[in-house]
Order: structure tokens, then C-alpha cells, then sequence
């Protein structure tokens, strides 16, 4: 698909995703959606990609700017689309990944962050609301700028409440109590608030928040990918499941993961290949 409204940048391991319209205030639009659900499909069924970065392109005067939700023109009638399980190619891994998938294998954009067996960065900075805040809830990592504003305006401007599971993510991250005021009052918060009361990962200067989230991705983007993914399953799993079903959801991740194709090149198995006896 050829982009109008977000760059793409692939590098070693990760990748860089822009929104970019910033006469708009990087709001997202139909188009939008569509070219971030194509983008994040091209992801998954890329196996050289570990991570990926969301980050907004910032206004013609130089202020930051991640997003300010979704074109309100363009509000009522978007329509998801796509089915993300298509792009991956199944093995042991890969299908215990997809037994995560919530519902239907139709789902949002926003959706397709969240349950990609990649990790995703949001790195915030300037204006995150609305729409803004939930493709931020979305990603599995959060980093923010010191001079990030975020807020959930949903209940404030709109009577609404915030789409894609905002809400719901937003009390995983920061507690119910919290959760409740942030919706409610749409206070705006920095990124240092943000960080103290666990919503972001890292608080940085806004000059250091894009090589700050790069260097993390890079990090992530080293790593066996389906180790990434079985990481990611199993952190997850302590949002559905007891701690004893956790535990064997555990043990069934290791086990397929043992059983991946690239185990004796990638796993454990590499370092014994050239010891004495094997070992």
C-alpha cells in the first residue's frame, strides 16, 4: 500500500511507524486506520521485525503532537476490517499465540497492536487524547516525554466513553480509582505523572524520547522472536487467568516453544553444538 498518512521506516529488527497528518493534529481518519492495519499486517508476517514504534509527526511550528483522536468528521462511519491471523504463518508458536485472539479474528486497528505477537512502543509526546490515548493504551510499552499532554477526552467533550478498550486498559495500567478520575475529569497529565503512576515506562526529555524509544526497540529487536511472543503471551496471560492457570498456560508456552522449527539454531540447543559430548 502506498502511504498518505503514515511514514513507515523499517530498520535491524524494528520498525518506525509516523502518524502524519499534522495540519490535523495527527488525527486519525478512515484512511489512517486502514494504512496502520495494513502496516501492522506487513509486520506480522515479517519475520525479521521484533518491535514496532508508534510516534506523530510534530506541527508546522515544531511543537510536538502524537495524536488528537480520531477526525471527528469522519467519526460515525468507520467500519474494521482486515483479519490479522492471516498473515501468520502457522507453527507451534505461532498457534499457541493465536488462541489470545479476543473474539472474532476480525478486529480494529487498534486491536491488531494490542494482540500482534510483536512489541509495540508508543512514544508520546505533545498533544495524546481520545483516539490519541487509546492507540497509546494499545501498545505493549509506553514511553513519554516530560512535555507529553495526556488525557482522555471522551466523557468530557463527547458523552462517549473511549473506543478500542481505553477505559479498561487504562484501569490495567494505573488502577481502577485512578482509571475513573483521569475518564471522568479529563484532566491533562505530563509525562512524568504519567511514568509516576505507571501509565508510561520511561519519562524522558522530549529531545531524547524518539533515540530513547529506538534504542529500546533495537534491544527488543535482537532478541528470538519467539521468545519475544511467548514474553509477550504470558505477561498477558495474568490479565484473564488465576495464578495456577497461569502457571500451566507457563508450562505449555515453554513446551511449544521448545518445539519451534528455529529451537537448535536459535534456542538453547546452539550452545551445546560445539562443546565436547555436548555439553
Amino acid at each position: 500500500m502506498d502511504y498518505q498518512t503514515i511514514m513507515v521506516q523499517q530498520d535491524e529488527g524494528f520498525c518506525l511507524i509516523t502518524l502524519n497528518r499534522p495540519q490535523n493534529l495527527n488525527a486519525l481518519n478512515f484512511q489512517m486506520w486502514r494504512e496502520i492495519e495494513d502496516a501492522v499486517d506487513s509486520i506480522n508476517a515479517d519475520p525479521q521485525i521484533r518491535a514496532f514504534i508508534f510516534t506523530g509527526a510534530s506541527r508546522s511550528d515544531g511543537r510536538p503532537c502524537f495524536c488528537a483522536g480520531a477526525d471527528l468528521k469522519q467519526l460515525g462511519g468507520f467500519q474494521e476490517s482486515g483479519d490479522m491471523t492471516a498473515a501468520l504463518k502457522w507453527t507451534p508458536v505461532s498457534g499457541f499465540w493465536l488462541q489470545r485472539q479476543p473474539g472474532p479474528p476480525a478486529c480494529s486497528a487498534f486491536q491488531k497492536i494490542a494482540w500482534s505477537p510483536k512489541i509495540s512502543i508508543a512514544a508520546v509526546d505533545g498533544v495524546c487524547t481520545a483516539g490519541g490515548i487509546e492507540l497509546a493504551l494499545s501498545c505493549d510499552i509506553i514511553i513519554a516525554a516530560e512535555t507529553a499532554e495526556i488525557s482522555d477526552m471522551h466523557v468530557k467533550n463527547l458523552g462517549w466513553i473511549g473506543g478500542a478498550a481505553a477505559s479498561t486498559n487504562l484501569a490495567w495500567r494505573v488502577g481502577v480509582s485512578k482509571a475513573l478520575e483521569l475518564c471522568l475529569t479529563g484532566d491533562v497529565i505530563d509525562g512524568k505523572e504519567a511514568h509516576r503512576l505507571g501509565l508510561a515506562n520511561q519519562v524522558c526529555p522530549s529531545d531524547k524520547l524518539l533515540d530513547t524509544a529506538i534504542a529500546m526497540a533495537c534491544k527488543i529487536g535482537s532478541r528470538r522472536l519467539a521468545a519475544v511472543t511467548m514474553t509477550k503471551a504470558t505477561c498477558m496471560a495474568i490479565q484473564d487467568m488465576d495464578r495456577a492457570a497461569s502457571w500451566r498456560y507457563c508450562d505449555a508456552a515453554f513446551t511449544a516453544l521448545m518445539h519451534e522449527p528455529d529451537e537448535e539454531e536459535a534456542g538453547p540447543s546452539r550452545w551445546l553444538k560445539d562443546r565436547p559430548g555436548g555439553r
